[in-house]
């Protein structure tokens, strides 16, 4: 693996940090070309992704640190983010809360734009994966497949690749929903399909993830969090097609006839 992709007499350029950053940059080109396709305020909305930088990464060391390390759970180790230690549904949880207060305070349609942030999220976590693969961490258990890799934390052997089956999962997510989109009917729905595609991806991908903890019935808290989602996900889905009150194009009546004398 190649922890550090090169290094300066200054500083190391790491390729974990790299690929999360490039994965973010992505996700929001996308996010952003999709808000102005919808006639959305752009700026407001990058404005949001910058602040939700901030408080993702807070919200992905917060559940890591519950999850992982709870005795690390003080204002001096907390923000030792060199130690690394981050979740992915830390910083999704957090960003959701977060964007929600935010489009509220500036008045904008929460559904309309969370949508467009669906449309850039498994880009961003497809490329970012690449960073873990790359820096050696999220491997699987050990396997024998011909696609199975050497990992040095892992000890001997090989292991599957969990980092490459997300980032391929993730980057397939992506494509049907572009593919899909055309179809939706209600604002909010690509971002739930998003959701609930992403946590059945990520459950899956758990069994074959080693040395995360069992957390309940046998299950990790990350497959536990995944089938929230999918749950949160399938009956807000519902919950907004009943209401109509995000359609898309409004339910028309059917015109009547006049009868000319």
């Amino acid at each position: 693996m190649y922890p550090i992709l090169f290094s300066t007499p200054w500083f190391n350029v790491y390729s974990y940090g790299l690929l999360i950053a490039l994965g973010y940059t992505l996700g929001t080109i996308l996010i952003l070309r999709e808000a102005r396709r919808q006639g959305l305020n752009t700026d407001a909305i990058f404005d949001m992704l910058l602040l939700q930088l901030i408080v993702g990464i807070c919200g992905s060391r917060l559940l890591f640190v519950v999850e992982y390390a709870p005795d690390k759970l003080n204002f001096s180790d907390f923000f030792a983010f060199d130690q690394g230690g981050l979740t992915f549904y830390g910083a999704v949880i957090s960003s959701i809360i977060f964007d929600l207060l935010y489009l509220k305070y500036r008045k904008l349609p929460f559904w309309q734009v969370i949508d467009c942030v669906g449309y850039g999220l498994p880009a961003g976590i497809a490329l970012a994966r690449v960073g873990c693969l790359l820096n050696g961490c999220c491997y699987g258990t050990s396997s024998n497949l011909p696609w199975a890799m050497h990992f040095a934390a892992a000890g001997s052997g090989t292991c599957h690749p969990t980092q490459l089956y997300e980032s391929l999962g993730a980057l397939l997510i992506w494509y049907l929903l572009y593919r899909l989109s055309a179809w939706r009917r209600n604002y909010g729905e690509m971002f739930l399909a998003c959701m609930g595609a992403y946590g059945l991806l990520r459950f899956i991908i758990e069994f074959f993830r080693a040395e995360n903890p069992v957390f309940v019935l046998g299950l990790t808290m990350a497959q536990v969090i995944g089938l929230l989602m999918i749950a949160v996900a399938f009956f807000t889905w519902k919950k907004i097609a009943a209401s109509r009150s995000q359609r898309i194009i409004p339910d028309q009546k059917p015109l009547a006839l006049v009868a000319h004398s």
